[in-house]
């Protein structure tokens, strides 16, 4: 099989691979990426998205290939389960997608307590170690493996109001480290992506309730404006960096830290900066 938009085998071909937070819109779209590749695929959610729109329709276009298994990270018995029926049909894991995300903006001294951030705690950290460690226990093989997690250019970057989320996200930049060494002598390997701002129902919403357009909502945001290209992300794009990253082509990856941000790193806020004589450069 080939990667959407290339003619690169990536050998995923009947390989199992597992995405939690599998009915998002990331999730999603990376499953269809892998499904492509001829991979089998378990999305991994709460069991009340079992019936999401996409989700039914990608189990009716996948059916051989695609399962749903519900998982609640923040509860052991959950995950235990999970692992088991996931293993119970496919008989082995041989990618695992941390995905799963929860999301709590607001300034840090307006809480009433830290269960903003003790949910993105238990969720972007606690849930993922524990799920990694009960496959990796009933599934030793996956040692030998990709581990991919999601992350976030605000992990590294920072965002304003974001103290239960930026906290987390750089912390599981540290998570794919501690999988990537883990899985070393085994052969495995663990990457960690970390998107920029992807275009999904949240903000096609904001603009709406704006009654802007996507290209005016674009225009209309600094955060968006401070890319290289001035634009969001296609969730597909990023799908194809993790598919890619999971793959056998991603193992000489591990430990790395994939920056899908359209360039938000490289001075993207400088694009309108004037260097022309008398453009405001100082000259020394």
């Amino acid at each position: 099989m080939m990667l959407i938009g290339g003619n690169m085998d990536l050998s995923l071909n009947q390989k199992a691979v597992l995405i939690t937070g599998g009915a998002g819109t990331l999730g999603m779209a990376a499953a269809r990426c892998f499904a492509t590749e001829g991979a089998k695929v378990g999305l991994l959610d709460l069991a009340s998205q079992r019936e999401d729109p996409g989700v039914v329709s990608f189990l009716a276009e996948f059916p051989e290939q695609a399962a749903f298994f519900p998982l609640d990270l923040v509860d052991e018995t959950s995950i235990r389960e999970c692992v088991g029926a996931v293993l119970a049909r496919f008989g082995v894991i041989d990618a695992v997608v941390h995905n799963a995300a929860t999301f709590h903006f607001s300034p840090v001294c307006d809480w009433g307590s830290t269960a903003p951030l003790d949910l993105h705690y238990a969720v972007g950290v606690q849930g993922p170690v524990r799920l990694q460690r009960e496959i990796w226990k009933q599934c030793p093989s996956a040692l030998g493996g990709s581990v991919v997690v999601i992350s976030s250019v605000a992990g590294h970057v920072g965002e304003p109001d974001a103290f239960a989320y930026t906290p987390i996200k750089a912390a599981q930049k540290g998570f794919a480290l501690s999988c990537a060494m883990e899985m070393s002598a085994h052969g495995g390997w663990a990457v960690s992506v970390s998107p920029g701002h992807i275009w999904g129902p949240i903000h096609r919403s904001r603009a709406e309730a704006a009654g802007l357009g996507r290209e005016a909502y674009e225009q209309s945001k600094p955060n968006i404006q401070s890319t290289l290209l001035g634009r969001f992300l296609e969730p597909a794009e990023v799908a194809r960096w993790i598919v890619l990253a999971a793959s056998p082509t991603g193992q000489s990856l591990t430990g790395q830290d994939l920056r899908v941000t359209l360039g938000i790193e490289a001075g993207g806020f400088n694009r309108g900066y004037d260097t022309s004589a008398g453009g405001g450069k100082v000259e020394w």
